[in-house]
């Protein structure tokens, strides 16, 4: 599997440079930005105003381009000697770098401290990367968010010592996301239990609402937790109480009713779940659009994605699918791409348990991986149901199957 900056090349074709005109214009070989462009190397600090120059962009947006690294695999390629079965579904080696930071209990000296705006800055790209379902540059970019934040924590003091801790909890946040999205199942539960303390020392009811929902649904991926995960979240939801007052607790109370919908639909409890999608339905109303306070993504849309999962892990692929029919993703704010492209997943798994119509799930995996690729190449419910697909697979009925599994890195 390749790596590629993705919006780096996209630029330097808008502005209709070859990359040997580029380096040309750098004083660079080509080889340098086929590196670059590779995320095979970063270009050193004097070299990125004249290339931001050349680029006609901003230091500030070309940061971000260079933190944007996609996963590109190429069909055929191998997986090694051993490879000749399919990979784990899980894809944990992406947090690597995340799960040395976290065992590190006395870290190095870290370098400047950050200001309280540079870590919001920070945190803020973290999770706009998560949620743009650019997974390996999130994992990329957490150990150093976490360093920063840790640090700004540890040496804040007075006004500013409660925003350092809510950068410190958002920050762990976004770790415990991104683990249970690729399938790390422990480092999730850790870092969520990690934001609500960070939450709690900032005194911030909302973040701590969110590290609940975190944890629940880390131990709702561990063998016989499913009773925990659910006391967590109704307990959180109860001593929230009435938040239609403050946008943010609200977010956070109707994700934890979206989640308790999903989890009672997962134990059979279908009239439950109805209640709890009906109560959220009303917060969305309160709320009056999709918004993404808190990174919830929280809205009208939402729910009805919800609604979705739910009738997923009910085992009612045809109700999934008639939801699915009549859902409108394109309300949702535009950086949610990988809430878009779950909605895919789910229906790719809704028609193999209704129909086990395999072609139309194959589908709706083509289509989440055209929004963001790595919903596919590394979301373990995804690489879950490609394992599946081709177990059952029927290479008539199924063309375009194969090739997603090599992009995936499920095959050799």
């Amino acid at each position: 599997m390749a790596l590629k900056r993705h919006r780096l090349s996209q630029r330097r074709k808008a502005l209709g440079y070859s990359q040997e005109r580029l380096a040309e214009l750098l004083g660079v070989e080509r080889s340098t930005v086929v590196r670059w462009e590779n995320a095979e190397t970063d270009p050193q600090p004097w070299h990125r105003t004249r290339i931001a120059s050349a680029l006609a962009v901003t230091l500030e947006q070309l940061d971000g381009m260079l933190i944007d690294v996609s996963v590109t695999a190429h069909r055929g390629q191998t997986m090694g000697e051993d490879a000749r079965s399919p990979a784990p579904a899980a894809r944990s080696e992406l947090l690597n770098g995340l799960r040395t930071f976290l065992s590190s209990y006395l870290p190095a000296p870290a370098g400047p401290c950050p200001s309280v705006n540079e870590a919001r800055r920070a945190v803020g790209r973290v999770h706009g990367l998560y949620q743009r379902a650019s997974y390996t540059s999130a994992a990329r970019l957490l150990p150093e968010v976490l360093n920063q934040t840790t640090a700004l924590a540890g040496e804040t003091t007075g006004l500013h010592r409660s925003a350092a801790f809510r950068l410190l909890a958002a920050a762990y946040l976004a770790a415990s996301k991104l683990a249970i999205k690729v399938g790390d199942r422990d480092t999730a539960l850790l870092t969520s239990d990690r934001a609500a303390t960070a939450a709690r020392l900032a005194d911030d009811r909302a973040l701590a609402a969110m590290a609940a929902y975190q944890a629940a649904c880390a131990l709702l991926r561990l063998p016989g937790r499913d009773h925990e995960a659910q006391q967590i979240a109704l307990v959180s939801i109860d001593r929230l109480g009435n938040a239609a007052a403050e946008p943010d607790l609200l977010s956070a109370r109707g994700s934890l009713m979206l989640l308790a919908a999903v989890m009672s639909a997962r134990q059979g409890q279908a009239k439950e779940a109805g209640q709890f999608l009906t109560q959220a339905n009303e917060l969305a109303r309160i709320l009056g659009s999709d918004r993404n306070l808190l990174w919830t993504g929280f809205g009208p849309t939402n729910v009805a994605i919800h609604a979705v999962s739910a009738a997923v892990v009910a085992g009612n692929g045809e109700q999934a699918q008639e939801i699915g029919v009549r859902l409108d993703t394109s309300r949702l704010p535009a950086v949610l791409v990988g809430r878009r492209a779950q909605v895919h997943v789910d229906l790719a798994a809704a028609a193999m348990m209704s129909s086990g119509d395999r072609s139309v799930s194959v589908l709706h995996l083509l289509e989440a991986e055209r929004l963001g690729a790595e919903m596919v190449y590394a979301n373990v419910q995804a690489r879950s149901l490609l394992l599946d697909l081709l177990a059952k697979e029927r290479r008539v009925a199924t063309p375009g199957l194969r090739p997603l599994a090599e992009r995936a890195e499920l095959l050799t």
